[in-house]
């Protein structure tokens, strides 16, 4: 591998610099080579070369030649991967359940479109007949079901017989001598009682993980496909969801897939005989399972993370959220608007703001926009607000980057503000706020702690305002 210097892939993971790096490989048999879940070809000759660009790539990478596995990583020049790693235990502790790659407790998260791709490239096809295979040839259960009855007999439920009679007695009994009921010297039998049954069903725990597997991963190629994926994994993606479609048809899947999720319930009855049930609660299992941590070996998975702003955004709003003392709204972060409130103050996340809290000047025009900050605060008791950008970058000063200001000034125009801040990972930095003609933008690092962003909120606080277009 080659960048400015040279480095060697071995068995244990080697550490670059993010940015434009070349792979060269001699001594290979085959031109073919995966990274990352990817099929790419090497240039022609004794020596192969690929060119690929890691600029903003933060986490473990993947490559694959002649059946042989190599790791290296990449991080950048702001926190790195110890920062990464950091920012996610942080948010893991706060709640957020991020496990690896940004997954949140109820299963759900962000994930890179390589991680997915990877993931289905190793699996999807085997994943896909294993599904079939259960939809096809369903295993069924004996269950004890409830029904009314006019015959008694020794599957007849006393308990709830009396709880049935009871709820419409001129209904539910009838007059007659010798009845089994007797109320103020008459005697009654009960019209029907209710008794116990046994059924064959469909609706077991493993018929269900097989639907709601393809339920899932309907989800997962469907965000795939709305990202910007190569003509190749495009078309395959194309043709898996295609089958997907059709097995959703099956009878079994049309009878389960509103049924509760059973994807992370216990292994049960066939799923430890059958093999189409044992691979069906496998891939159930490792579905969830992408991830990287930057203080462990590698998975044998395709993962790293590409956009480590996502994780950044979301730190930052923890960190503001946790100075002014705000509760997380939802166990699942970033499932509502409205992410965190305290007595005083809301704070929004990544969100359209509601337009009784912040309205454009566009708001009301036939074409409104639907711009979402990163972070909305909102002191309650006077409508003021602040707009916050968290901004994964720094300029070449360690400052927040020019772009950075440029746009958080579209906010400014947008908004009819006057001030907005720029959080930001400058490592070493001090929150300053640049000031001139009655405009200001504050920029403050947000890094971890000892950073003063206990101190810095001062900053936004003495300039919330009322946004002028509510």
């Amino acid at each position: 591998m080659a960048r400015s210097g040279e480095v060697e892939l071995k068995d244990q993971g080697v550490t670059v610099a993010s940015g434009p790096i070349v792979l060269s490989v001699t001594g290979h048999v085959g031109r073919r080579i995966r990274v990352d879940g990817v099929d790419r070809r090497l240039s022609a000759g004794p020596t192969g070369v690929l060119a690929l660009d890691y600029t903003r790539s933060t986490g473990f990478h993947r490559v694959e030649i002649d059946g042989q596995a190599f790791w290296f990583a990449t991080e950048d020049h702001k926190l790195r991967l110890e920062g990464i790693t950091r920012m996610l235990s942080h948010l893991k502790n706060l709640g957020t359940g991020w496990t690896g790659q940004a997954l949140f407790s109820d299963g759900s998260g962000y994930l890179d479109p390589h991680v997915v791709y990877g993931w289905l490239d190793a699996n999807a096809n085997d994943a896909l007949d294993a599904i079939q295979g259960v939809l096809t040839a369903p295993r069924t259960d004996d269950v004890s079901i409830r029904v009314l009855s006019r015959r008694g007999g020794s599957s007849v439920l006393a308990v709830p017989t009396m709880r049935f009679l009871r709820s419409d007695p001129q209904r539910n009994v009838v007059e007659q001598e010798g009845g089994l009921l007797t109320v103020a010297g008459r005697a009654y039998n009960p019209a029907r009682v209710v008794a116990r049954r046994r059924q064959r069903t469909v609706d077991t725990v493993p018929n269900r993980r097989a639907v709601h597997l393809l339920g899932l991963l309907h989800q997962l190629l469907s965000e795939l496909m709305r990202a910007q994926l190569p003509a190749v994994p495009m078309a395959r993606c194309r043709l898996w969801r295609e089958r997907v479609g059709r097995l959703s048809t099956q009878p079994l899947a049309v009878k389960l897939r509103l049924k509760p999720n059973a994807l992370a319930l216990p292994r049960r009855g066939p799923e430890f005989t059958d093999r189409s049930y044992i691979k069906v609660y496998d891939f159930a299992r490792t579905v969830g399972g992408f991830g990287w941590t930057a203080s462990a070996d590698p998975a044998r998975r395709y993962s790293y993370i590409e956009s480590a702003d996502r994780i950044y955004q979301a730190y930052a709003a923890h960190r503001v959220a946790s100075v002014l003392r705000l509760a997380q709204t939802s166990g699942i972060f970033g499932s509502a608007p409205l992410a965190f409130t305290g007595p005083e103050f809301d704070l929004y996340y990544d969100a359209v703001p509601p337009v009784d809290v912040l309205a454009s000047w566009r708001a009301r025009t036939p074409v409104p926009d639907a711009s979402r900050p990163d972070l909305l605060l909102h002191e309650r008791a006077t409508g003021k607000v602040a707009v916050l950008d968290a901004k994964y970058r720094v300029g070449g000063d360690g400052q927040a980057s020019e772009d950075s200001r440029k746009e958080v000034a579209a906010y400014q125009n947008l908004y009819g503000l006057s001030s907005v801040a720029i959080l930001y990972p400058g490592v070493g930095s001090e929150a300053r706020v640049i000031s001139d003609q009655g405009e200001s933008v504050v920029e403050i690092p947000v890094v971890g702690p000892g950073d003063g962003l206990e101190q810095a909120i001062g900053l936004v606080l003495d300039r919330l305002q009322s946004p002028p277009y509510v």
